[in-house]
Order: C-alpha cells, then structure tokens, then sequence
C-alpha cells in the first residue's frame, strides 16, 4: 500500500512539472496580446489656408511645441489643408507613421534582441518625429492661400479617413471656423435664434453632417469680426458637432490650442 501511494504522488509530480512549462507560457501570451492590444492614437489636423487666415506661424508652433513631442510608438499623422477644393484635390502636407514599440515575451524573445530592437524603435521614433518637423515647416511655408473656406468638406474627408481606424481618433482643427463656400458664408448671414436649426436641417438634407462617431475633436485659431459673430458660429458648431457624434467640449474649442493633449475618455457616439 504505502509502495502504491509513493508511486501515485510521483505520478502526479511529474505531471505537475510538465503542465507548469505550458501554465507559464500561456500566462506570458496572454500578457503580450493584452500588451499587443494597446491602442495608439491617429492624428489628423486640417489647416486653414484660406485669405482670412494669417497666423499660420502660430499654427505651427502648436504642432512643434505639443502635437509632435506627445505622439507616442503606434501612433499615425496627418496634416491636410482647408481650402475650396477639399475633396476633389485632396493632398496631406504632411503623413508620418510611428513605429509600433516591441512587444516582449520572456518564454519566445531573446532579452539581447528585445533590447536592440527597443533602442532601434526608439531612434527610429526620433527619426521620424524630425523628419516630421521638417517637412510641416515647409509645408505651413508655401504660398498656398484659397479664396474660400470649405470646413464642411474637410469634416466629410474627416470621416473617410478615420473610417476604417481601429486606434484613438483625434481630429484638430486649425481655423477661424468661419465657413466661407458657397452657398454658405457664415460672416455675411444675419444670424438669428433659427439660423443654426435652419442650417442643421439643411445640412442634414444634404447629406453633409459628417459622421464622426468616437474622434476627440480640437479647434485652434476661434476668431471673427465681433464677439457676437464669434458666439453665434461657435453655437453652429456646437450643435454640428454633437450631431456628428464627435466629442467636442467647449475648453477645447479656443483661438488656441487648449487642454492637451486629450484625455484617456475622449470620445463619443453618434447620438
């Protein structure tokens, strides 16, 4: 009996050491898809370069002094103008990918070759958020000026381009916000208590409220000819806004760039 009971425990000993190896590894996969999993953020910033816009270098220093230096490893840019041929001769400034961070797995990577690739993800990062600087400089440089102002283009070009993003929406606006395209000139309307409800449904008719469910939204450069007119277009684009299931809070909405970067909850559904 006692024979019989030695042999059992070594039984079950010995398959406890061989189940332990395969506990082990299954617990290391499961913590480098949780990591694999993290989500990254996709970046676009429209930039108004239409006559009524003149602070463009502010624009700039904005990108350089808080987008560019918070963008992270699997995070993506784009830069794009707001003009009057928006979608019909749509061209990004400026695109820039970052690197994916190695993710590390004790049981299937190598700690020498995990290192080497950390360190060349990371030069390659800088790399990249340089030739990002670079290339915005020239870009925000051109003699580029449109007679008209098409947000409205832009916001629907908005939505094609995060339309098929698995990662964190962020969507800046660098503009006065004063829509100047025909048929809509928001500084000659006399704005009245049904303006913004008269042109919501008419946008709505038309198909031009963008979807833009789940994308943080930012607006730098708030500006027009009087607080009043500033006020009314502001409330437009307020009820826009939530319309389009975006997630604009009214801090965010400035002559500046205020409150970045975005907090970890921006974001909301089309309501």
């Amino acid at each position: 009996m006692g024979a019989h009971n030695l042999r059992r425990r070594r039984l079950i000993w010995l398959l406890g050491l061989l189940a332990f190896p395969a506990l082990l590894l299954t617990t290391g996969c499961t913590r480098s898809s949780q990591a694999a999993a993290e989500r990254g953020t996709a970046v676009v910033i429209f930039v108004d370069f239409s006559d009524s816009v003149t602070d463009r270098a502010g624009f700039k220093r904005e990108m350089e002094k808080l987008v560019f230096p918070w963008l992270q490893p699997g995070d993506s840019i784009l830069i794009a103008p707001i003009h009057d041929k928006t979608l019909t001769e749509f061209r990004p400034l400026v695109e820039a990918e970052l690197p994916p961070r190695p993710q590390f797995n004790g049981w299937l990577n190598n700690v020498i070759k995990y290192g080497k690739e950390a360190k060349q993800t990371e030069a390659r990062i800088v790399q990249v958020k340089e030739s990002l600087r670079t290339q915005t400089d020239e870009a925000m440089r051109r003699d580029y000026k449109a007679r008209y102002t098409d947000i409205f283009s832009s916001l629907l070009l908005a939505e094609k381009l995060f339309s098929a993003e698995s990662r964190n929406k962020v969507l800046i606006i660098m503009s006065d916000m004063i829509e100047d395209y025909p048929p809509y000139a928001f500084d000659r309307l006399t704005w009245t208590p049904t303006t913004t409800q008269k042109l919501m449904s008419e946008l709505e008719t038309k198909r031009m409220i963008a979807d833009l469910s789940g994308v943080c939204i930012y607006v730098s450069g708030v500006s027009a000819p009087s607080a009043e007119l500033a006020q009314n277009i502001g409330r437009f684009w307020e009820a826009y806004f939530k319309k389009a299931g975006a997630d604009l809070s009214p801090s965010r909405y400035a002559h500046v760039l205020l409150h970045w970067p975005p907090p970890a909850g921006c974001r909301a559904s089309r309501s």
